[in-house]
């Protein structure tokens, strides 16, 4: 499953949370956990980004002889 996929499940269950009919004292444990995950894909992609970021840069700049 790909990070894209899963951001947007965990947000659609975000999303929908208050709707689902679960009691407010569970979805007290249950959001945070979810914004944890979003949290850590969202460090995912950065780092990722970062890296072909640095990885293109090094690829585009000649080396001095």
């Amino acid at each position: 499953m790909s990070r894209s996929l899963m951001l947007m499940i965990l947000g659609g269950v975000v999303l929908l949370s208050p709707f689902s009919g679960l009691p407010l004292s569970i979805l007290t444990w249950i959001l945070p956990v979810l914004g944890l995950g979003v949290l850590a894909i969202g460090f995912s992609y950065r780092e990722r980004a970062e890296k072909s970021s640095d990885e293109h840069h090094e690829a585009s700049v000649p080396a001095s002889s």
